[in-house]
């Protein structure tokens, strides 16, 4: 799809907490993400970068390392259609990213749940003025007839819970969601019952695979923040960057090289490095 032809609807966004922006890549370019994911997958593993979360009953394979640092997906990142979705949602030119994204392999954990920091106390500072961290997920395979896909719960970027409903992307389609808005990411469809929502990470879990509606292509993810300069986002980092172990572990993984901050100097985002091993 051109820039020019993205339907961006920022009132579905704003109402909802989540928006569902379709076509933004062709079928060519998202099995060209599919190749790139797995390539970069063994050169993670080439570095040691790559791990699994034992005490998880998934069989995802994660890595350490954020997407600008990784060779062969800093380019996704960075594509002017992603940049164009996070400009309009955020209302400005002026986009910062501060090393949070990842890429995921197979079939991860599931629960609903918030990524701000204020994720229970509707009195604390994320709930007051205007909220500027957005997550953009991008899918590489279809999940509007199959199960490993988003699920969120509407309008709980203003409110405490909501309706569950399927996201149903499809290979292209990009996803972007407030951080405050409760959602689930490798949401289970039944056969019998596509469109029921099982609101329990764990029961979801417990569905047997005759039962779901499972799709050939393995999963395959990639996630990423965009934000703009605010109290919220120094916040985020001061309270959850830099303050979790496994956040600072990935951080200190996340060294960019030259081509990619020149990339991103040159499409005019900002990047903060939050530790001296970014680079």
């Amino acid at each position: 799809m051109t820039m020019s032809n993205l339907v961006i609807d920022k009132k579905n966004f704003d109402n909802e907490g989540y928006v569902l922006i379709p076509k933004v890549f062709s079928a060519s370019e998202i099995e060209q993400f599919r190749k790139l994911a797995y390539e970069q997958y063994e050169i993670d593993k080439s570095k040691k970068l790559d791990f699994t979360i034992s005490s998880m009953p998934t069989k995802a394979k994660y890595n350490k390392g954020d997407l600008l640092s990784k060779e062969k997906l800093h380019p996704i990142l960075l594509d002017d259609r992603i940049l164009k979705i996070a400009r309009a949602i955020l209302g400005s030119d002026d986009i910062i990213y501060f090393g949070d994204s990842t890429y995921q392999i197979g079939t991860g954990i599931r629960g609903f749940h918030r990524d701000n920091i204020d994720r229970t106390d509707f009195n604390g500072p994320d709930w007051k003025g205007k909220y500027t961290l957005i997550r953009m997920g991008i899918y590489l395979q279809n999940h509007k007839d199959y199960s490993g896909g988003l699920k969120i719960k509407t309008g709980t970027h203003k409110k405490s819970d909501g309706k569950a409903v399927f996201v149903g992307s499809v290979e292209g389609d990009v996803v972007v969601w407030d951080l405050k808005t409760l959602h689930s990411g490798n949401a289970v469809r039944l056969k019998l019952f596509p469109n029921f929502s099982i609101n329990k990470g764990g029961r979801e879990g417990m569905v047997p695979a005759f039962l779901k509606k499972d799709q050939e292509h393995e999963r395959i993810s990639l996630f990423m923040t965009f934000a703009l300069k605010s109290s919220h986002l120094d916040r985020y980092i001061n309270e959850y960057s830099l303050k979790r172990q496994d956040t600072l572990e990935n951080l200190r993984a996340s060294v960019f090289s030259s081509t990619a901050l020149e990339l991103a100097n040159k499409k005019h985002v900002q990047i903060i490095k939050l530790v001296p091993e970014q680079g």
